[in-house]
Order: C-alpha cells, then structure tokens, then sequence
C-alpha cells in the first residue's frame, strides 16, 4: 500500500473523533453566544488591577496557562472568608468584573448564562465548605483546598473552555493506555482503577503541564463527584491525595515525559492549524505539516529560551541586590568594619553570567531527532501497532556504584567550590549567599534545557562541554529544586501581597463601583 492511501489507526481514528466534538462544542457556543445577551463590564480601577495582577503573577512564578485558574482560587479564597452566603450566592457578576479588569477576560464575551452557573458551583463548594468547616476529623486547610481546586478549576472551564485540550487528554490518555501495561515488576501490585487515574495525571502533569488542582477536578469530573455529595466528595478527594503521592504516578509521569515529545507536536498542531481536521486523515500532507510543526517549535523555543535568560539575569540581579541591601552590607559593616568589595561583586555578577554560560551549552535537537520524531508520529497515528519498547519504558537500570560515585563528586565539588571562595576571602555568610544564588541560578537554567529536552526523542550526545557542564552544575541543580520546593509551599511574597495588597486593593475598589453604581442610580431618580 502507497503511503498516500494509508490509513488512521484505532488511536488516530480517536484522535479524530475527539477533535470533531470538541469543533462541534465550539460551534454550538459560538451560535449560542452570538444570540446571547453579552456582559459589558465597566469599573473603576481597571489599569490598577491589572498592574498588580502582573506583579502577583511574577511573585507566583506559574505556568501561564494556569494564571486564570489561580485568579479565580484567590478570589473565591477572600470571599469564603467572609462567610457571606449572600455575595457568594451572586458571586459570579463580581468575578467578571476582577477577571475583565484585571485583562484576563476581553469584555463583552462572556454572557450572563454563564455568570449563573458559576455561581451556582460558588454557591455548592460554599455549602460543603461550611459544613466542612464543622468537621473535627478534617483538617480544615485540606478540605478548603480541596474546594478551591475543584471551584477554581471548574469555574475556569465555564468562563474560558478548552475543547481541544479535553480531546487532545483523552487521545493521550488511550495512547498510553494502549501502550504500557500495568506491569507488577515496574510498578508493584496495583489496582487497574488506581492505575488508570495515576496514568490520567501523569499525562495531565506531563504533557499539559497541569497542576494539582487540574488533575483533581479532571479525576473528580472522570469518577462524576461533585461537591454537593458531601461524603462521595470527601472520600474520592482523599483517594485522590493518596494517589498523587504514591510512587506509581512517579513512575508513570516519568515514562509519559520521556515519550511524550510527538504528543506534544500534535498538541501544538491542534492549537495551531484550524485545518487538522482535514489533515489527520492524509497521511502525507500530516506528516509534511507535522515535520513543519517540530521546526517552528524549534526556532519558539530557542526564542523562549533566549528571553527566559535575559527576565532570569535581571531576577538574579535584582534579588541579589537586595539582599546585598538588606544582609550583605549590614553583615559586613558589623563583622569587618566596611563593605568587603570583592565577595560582593563576585556575588551580583558570578550568578548572571552563570546563566549566560549555561545558555551557550543548550543546543538544539538535529535533523535526526526531526525525523525521529516524525517516524513516532506515523507509527503512532497509523501504524499497525502502536507499542514502546521495553527499555523506552522502563528506562536503563545502572549498578549502585554510579550512585556512590555520584555523591562522592557532589561533595567535590561543593568542597572545591568552598575551598577556592575560602581563598578569595569569603566569610561564611557570604559563601552561603553564593550557594544559594548559584543553586538559584544552575536550577533556573536546568528548567530551560527541560524546554529543549521536551522535544527530544534522540538525545544528543554528550561532549566535552557538556560533561563538564553536568558535572558541576547538577550537585547546584538539586539544592535549587530543594529551595524551589520549599519557596513554593511557603511563598512569602505572595502572602505579603495577598494579605497588605490584594485584600485592601480589590476591596476599596470594589466599594468605589458599588458607589459609582448608587451614584447613577440616584442620578436616574432625579
């Protein structure tokens, strides 16, 4: 058979079915919205907010994708508080206005329709909340979690759908469903349920780079569990916490990252090309765009990389400058007398061109990886048989003395470096000051070549530069993964803002519009 006359497979044939039904929702919502009343939002405050919500967003440091979604958390997180059944039973008119000021939502798109049902979810989780708040054997800070995913989730979906990704999460999901096995010696003794919602949030976390609050409201929206079944919500979010910190979703998000590179293309395709649903059923012509796809996504993200260095150099310099202010500074005058110049300088400088050295280091996938990944593609949308090989999946299994030999050169290295900032005259405090800045900087620059190694299916092989690179900056990488972990458990800036900013600032602007709006009312009296 001609390659030409090819045909969709099983999993390609899903593919095309998903996508067809994610067209036809869009469909319906566009005629439904062209009929539909819109709602125009007009405010005081509108570039205020929006200017904080840039700075609040920095301070988070999330996935742009998800600065909807954390939006919506925080404003539901200050009005549960209030415990004004009455503004959450109407809640959904006020969060248009903060998302439409704050640029999230273009005004007039959004229709009354679904201002409602977003109250009426406010108005559920709100219930379960109270009665949630009575429970002793709950903790508290869990259950309000719980309830701020799956709101905030949800109510996301209402305001701004997302079809395509629906489609595009099942296509995965039955790929991989199809293509690793529930093996006994990989993962251990492991329920076929379990397993199947591990698998649903390893793709999720792997390939949409969904947070715990996606995956949770995709599971509880899979097991059809809503917060007006109290106790069905209260048990399935527990299985789920469980679920999310045994080791089998570990394993399984790693398999699903290493094989998810053609996913993510097809992924792109779909955001990019309003005609794929014309191109899937060509084998040619989808292969030819597919191959045109890897290449734009080459030169993106060369380009993303490109401006992420630069927005990390001026974080580092920043930070750094601050805390020379508010540690360094004060440390030295106390201890020595005056500034000690040289550990200060090699402190602001040593960080950021760091970063612009481990950037020279990152290159991108060749000709080979392109044609690989294409090959992946066509075994995967019309192959025969759609399987990975064994090594694919369970990775390579090394002996114990790599892992000796591992610590044993981490220790050198931290040792080294210690030693020659001991010789230069650094204190304590300022070779502290230089770990963690290094750790910051080596960890900012690990996540970028993740960007790369996303669309890898060939890895490159190592040379004498990389070597060396892997060999000192992997010790820096895991304590700054360490100090990211914790930073994002415990984001001080953000609560500061939350608490001495956002509070007062939407507050006062929401009394100015109530007060705007009286106005006019009186005005219309008279």
């Amino acid at each position: 058979m001609s390659r030409d006359m090819t045909e969709l497979n099983t999993i390609g044939h899903y593919l095309l079915a998903g996508l067809d039904s994610a067209r036809e929702v869009e469909d319906s919502a566009d005629q439904s919205a062209k009929h539909a009343e819109k709602v125009n939002i007009v405010g005081a405050g509108g570039a205020l907010t929006a200017a904080y919500e840039q700075l609040r967003n920095a301070a988070e440091n999330t996935e742009e994708h998800l600065l909807l979604q954390n939006a919506i958390r925080r404003f539901y997180k200050q009005l549960f508080v209030t415990r004004d059944e009455q503004l959450v039973r109407a809640s959904g008119s006020e969060l248009a206005v903060e998302l439409t000021l704050a640029g999230y939502i273009v005004n007039n798109t959004l229709v009354k329709e679904q201002l409602d049902i977003v109250s009426t979810l406010a108005a559920e989780h709100y219930a379960a909340y109270e009665q949630l708040q009575q429970r002793r054997g709950i903790n508290a800070d869990t259950s309000t979690k719980w309830l701020l995913d799956t709101l905030s989730v949800q109510a996301a979906r209402i305001i701004s759908p997302a079809p395509k990704d629906v489609a595009f999460i099942n296509f995965a999901y039955s790929y991989f469903e199809k293509t690793i096995a529930n093996d006994t010696k990989l993962f251990g003794k492991v329920d076929e349920d379990e397993f199947s919602a591990a698998l649903f949030a390893a793709v999720h976390k792997a390939l949409l780079k969904s947070d715990t609050a996606t995956i949770r409201a995709g599971l509880m929206a899979r097991y059809q569990v809503g917060a007006d079944e109290l106790e069905r919500y209260i048990a399935y979010n527990q299985h789920i916490d469980r679920l999310l910190a045994a080791p089998v979703e570990d394993k399984l998000y790693r398999i699903v990252d290493r094989q998810g590179a053609p996913l993510r293309i097809v992924r792109r395709m779909i955001e990019d090309k309003p005609d794929m649903l014309q191109l899937l059923p060509r084998h040619d012509a989808f292969l030819d765009a597919f191959e045109q796809q890897v290449n734009k996504e080459y030169a993106q993200i060369s380009q993303k990389v490109n401006r992420a260095i630069v927005r990390s150099v001026i974080f580092l310099i920043i930070t750094k400058f601050l805390v020379g202010i508010a540690i360094e500074v004060p440390y030295d005058y106390w201890a020595h007398g005056s500034i000690v110049w040289l550990p200060l300088i090699i402190n602001l400088f040593f960080p950021p061109l760091y970063m612009v050295a481990l950037r020279l280091t990152l290159n991108l996938p060749g000709s080979a990886n392109t044609n690989a990944l294409v090959d992946r593609a066509d075994v995967m949308l019309y192959g025969e048989r759609v399987t990975l090989e064994k090594t694919r999946v369970t990775g390579r299994s090394y002996n114990s003395a790599f892992s000796v030999v591992y610590v044993l050169s981490c220790l050198v290295v931290f040792g080294a470096v210690m030693w020659l900032l001991l010789m230069l005259g650094f204190s304590l405090v300022h070779i502290g000051i230089f770990l963690v800045f290094l750790s910051a900087a080596s960890f900012l620059g690990f996540r970028l070549s993740r960007l790369i190694r996303e669309l890898e299916v060939v890895r490159s092989a190592s040379n004498g530069l990389t070597f060396i690179r892997d060999l000192i900056y992997l010790p820096f990488v895991v304590v700054g993964q360490w100090m990211s972990e914790k930073y994002a458990k415990v984001n001080i800036v953000a609560m500061v803002l939350d608490m001495l900013i956002e509070l007062p600032l939407k507050t006062v602007l929401r009394l100015v519009r109530q007060w705007g709006a009286f106005i006019d009312d009186r005005k219309d009296r008279i």
